[in-house]
């Protein structure tokens, strides 16, 4: 067999893989390749097609399925619609109280970072934090120093 041979042997297995996914898949080959292909506009579809992307994966029954492909490609889709999405700023005091209150934490328990009374100033956005506390927070809660900074 020549090289010309091989690769007409591997685009009709392709092919037949293809076919064979689009058989199992509930929906139509067009609905297929338009979950795979075309941009998301809404949120609503974005759980429609987390929905597809989970039975298509539910389908594979190797690591290297064709269905995966499918599945893959529509994970891409998700992934640049809720690039374009904007995401609420929290703020360095809000992050700092959702993790103390998370933890348990008390501001006491801050002492070796800064007094109470500036981890209550931190807290009711009276006082920013310095790179001193954020360092000194990023240690005590092992998370990078830039997470307490704005």
């Amino acid at each position: 067999m020549n090289a010309q041979q091989d690769d007409i042997l591997a685009l009709g297995q392709v092919a037949s893989a293809l076919s064979a996914t689009a058989m199992k898949f509930a929906g139509s080959a067009d609905e297929l390749f338009r979950y795979t292909s075309m941009p998301i506009e809404s949120e609503g579809e974005v759980l429609e097609r987390a929905e597809v992307m989970d039975y298509l994966t539910d389908l594979a029954t190797h690591d290297n399925d064709i269905v995966l492909v499918f599945a893959n490609s529509i994970a891409d889709r998700i992934e640049e619609f809720e690039k374009q999405m904007d995401m609420p700023k929290v703020s360095v005091a809000e992050r700092l109280r959702l993790l103390m209150d998370s933890k348990a934490v008390k501001q006491k328990d801050l002492k070796n970072v800064a007094p109470q009374s500036v981890i209550s100033e931190i807290l009711n956005g009276k006082r920013n934090v310095n790179l001193k506390q954020a360092k000194g927070l990023s240690t005590f809660f092992n998370l990078p120093v830039d997470y307490f900074v704005d």
